[in-house]
């Protein structure tokens, strides 16, 4: 295996070094200077692509760049469901992404807005002002309820899926690999239970997930339970954890720049551009991870068949050779073509919806009394990013 043209294999860096998971934005420039194509020897070894160029054409390539082996690293556990549409690449993955479409578009999930404005409205009524658990107290359940929203969960649902979503990732991240098993086989039962639910009752087609999958078949043939609850599966984890982070995220950025703050207040046209920086700047999905499929080159670096490559989207919407000013936070920035989303085959297709949640978010923080950070945050550690933990005081300052 070589990373280089020299043949010889070396470790450019630790995404679970303690000094990286300082600063991800400082590693990751240094690197993209230094070894855009950055080989680690971590969790049996990994390239991470490093720069805005490279990461779009893996991206766009999945021939060579599979997902279908694997897609994220450290590695979650494999057994069980499949989580579809991500570990299939086209033409398969299509099959899924047309009949979810639907249910993402535009105008479904701005017909959530009322419901969820109303969900923000109660959850930071019932903080202590004071020492506000932004995090637990609010984004939790808001993100809870989105989803629920989104699928057509009840409730109880929707705080059963919190509950294991926050558990899982805890364990993944935290190498612990049998409670992460353990925790997985738990998820799947609950994508499964759910499926034979709607089978056996079906709920309202157009506000339900799994009821319309199942009223409105692919040309192809009806997907089997199984396919179902692969594609619930994805969405129990990758629609809370991650919205999670980018929301707290959001806060913490706006507590700790009131000028920013102010601009909005006084600006609300800088919304758009806004949300889109907050995308750039914390990508809550720091890396996703394809396997090459035949010995390839990119970014001047050779890399073996059945080797893991993250794709660094953090890093790629920091690039100097594609953003002016990247490590500074423009909240007017035009153009703005960051990768937070992914980009080809595998793009996410919740962009409509973290937008939506991202202005709720910012609205509440509009009208709070005042927004500063009580004590330290917490913040994201591999493959993720951002603000995991946040505590604010939203009294008036005296």
């Amino acid at each position: 295996m070589a990373a280089t043209n020299s043949d010889e294999l070396r470790g450019d860096w630790d995404p679970s070094e303690p000094g990286t998971m300082a600063d991800y934005p400082a590693a990751h420039a240094q690197l993209r200077a230094t070894a855009p194509v950055a080989w680690s020897e971590k969790w049996g070894g990994f390239f991470t692509l490093m720069r805005y160029a490279d990461v779009a054409q893996a991206s766009r390539d999945p021939e060579i760049f599979t997902a279908t082996k694997m897609t994220v690293i450290p590695s979650s556990p494999r057994k069980g469901l499949p989580r579809l549409p991500l570990q299939k690449d086209p033409p398969e993955s299509e099959r899924y992404r047309k009949a979810l479409n639907p249910f993402f578009k535009e105008n479904r999930i701005r017909a959530m807005d009322p419901a969820l404005t109303a969900l923000a409205d109660r959850l930071i009524a019932a903080l202590d002002p004071a020492a506000a658990d932004f995090s637990g107290g609010f984004v939790e359940p808001f993100t809870q309820g989105a989803l629920g929203l989104l699928i057509g969960l009840d409730e109880t649902e929707a705080l059963e899926v919190g509950r294991l979503s926050h558990l899982y990732v805890h364990a993944v991240q935290g190498e612990d690999l049998p409670t992460a098993g353990d925790l997985s086989r738990q998820v799947d039962a609950f994508a499964v239970a759910l499926v034979d639910d709607r089978i056996a009752s079906p709920r309202d087609p157009k506000a339900d997930i799994v009821s319309g999958l199942i009223a409105n078949p692919p040309e192809d043939g009806a997907f089997t339970p199984e396919e179902l609850a692969g594609m619930v599966r994805l969405m129990l984890i990758g629609g809370h954890v991650v919205p999670r982070n980018f929301l707290c995220s959001i806060a913490w950025h706006m507590a700790s720049h009131p000028d920013h703050l102010a601009l909005l207040r006084a600006r609300p046209e800088v919304e758009k551009p806004l949300i889109e920086e907050f995308l750039r700047f914390y990508s809550s999905n720091q890396a996703l991870v394809r396997v090459t499929t035949k010995e390839t080159e990119i970014g001047g670096a050779r890399i073996p068949e059945g080797c893991p490559v993250a794709l660094n989207f953090l890093s790629a919407n920091r690039d100097e050779a594609v953003f002016e000013n990247p490590m500074e936070f423009l909240p007017e920035r035009k153009p703005n073509r960051h990768l937070a989303f992914g980009i080809g085959p595998h793009m996410c297709l919740g962009l409509a919806l973290a937008k939506l949640q991202a202005r709720i978010l910012l609205s509440v923080l509009l009208r709070a009394p005042g927004l500063s950070i009580v004590g330290t945050p917490k913040w994201a550690r591999w493959t993720e990013y951002g603000v995991t933990s946040l505590t604010l005081d939203l009294r008036a300052r005296a």
